[in-house]
């Protein structure tokens, strides 16, 4: 196991159980033969990545990093409890479901939905969620937009991968969904395949990190952004 993973396997096997189990009330043997069990799923996970030749070793160390939040969060959901205890604010809840076609189904998925895949607002679940309000009505027009027929590219940023991963499961395959680790820009690229046409969208960097009511409002900014006005939108022709 490389230097990377192998620093961030150890930090996670020590606080994941504590994580896990710091609001849940097990009995003793249960709680141990729970945190033996998410132990082991943590060291295959990581050897699972770590066998992954078509990853550099920067983005293993980042995909055991999201893999672990996963799990983490998919626990706590299990429990009823909510992660950040996050609440959209009233205009929030107006903002249009993203509304794709999946073969003969149609599927929507509301802001709400897709800022949960994170557990909170902020500067990353917010651009992932812009990114797709702005962009597939410019790649579609009035027609509903086909999973398979776009592709999503971002740069690294855990929230914004967690909202995709939610957003385009059954198409997470890096010819539908790539993470750029070499993006340095807040940009996100959606591409049509079909058509070749592709949006981008460069927005404003944010110093807030976090998930606390000072990154709910930088994602609150992100969600008001407008073309010029802390988000530019470059259109490709295919």
């Amino acid at each position: 196991m490389n230097k990377y993973l192998h620093l961030l396997f150890a930090g996670a096997v020590f606080l994941f159980p504590f994580q896990i189990h710091a609001q849940d009330k097990l009995a003793p043997v249960e709680q141990k033969r729970q945190e033996t069990m998410q132990t082991n799923m943590a060291k295959n996970m990581a050897e699972n990545i770590r066998q992954n030749s078509t990853l550099s070793e920067q983005e293993k160390a980042y995909m055991f990093r999201l893999s672990m939040r996963k799990m983490m969060m998919e626990k706590m959901r299990r429990s009823g409890r909510t992660i950040w205890d996050w609440e959209p604010t009233e205009w929030q809840k107006t903002l249009p479901a993203i509304v794709v076609q999946d073969g003969e189904a149609t599927q929507e998925y509301s802001f709400t939905d897709l800022i949960n895949a994170d557990g909170y607002l902020c500067p990353g679940s917010a651009r992932a969620y812009k990114a797709l309000q702005v962009a597939l009505p410019i790649l579609y027009g009035n027609t509903t937009p086909v999973k398979g027929d776009f592709k999503i590219t971002h740069g690294a940023a855990l929230c914004t991968s967690l909202v995709y991963d939610f957003f385009m499961e059954g198409y997470t395959e890096k010819e539908f969904l790539e993470l750029d680790m070499g993006l340095k820009e807040k940009l996100i690229s959606i591409e049509r395949l079909s058509t070749g046409k592709k949006v981008r969208l460069v927005f404003i960097p944010s110093a807030v990190r976090g998930h606390d009511p000072a990154a709910a409002q930088a994602g609150d900014v992100i969600l008001h952004a407008q073309e010029g006005e802390g988000m530019t939108v470059y259109i490709e022709e295919g």
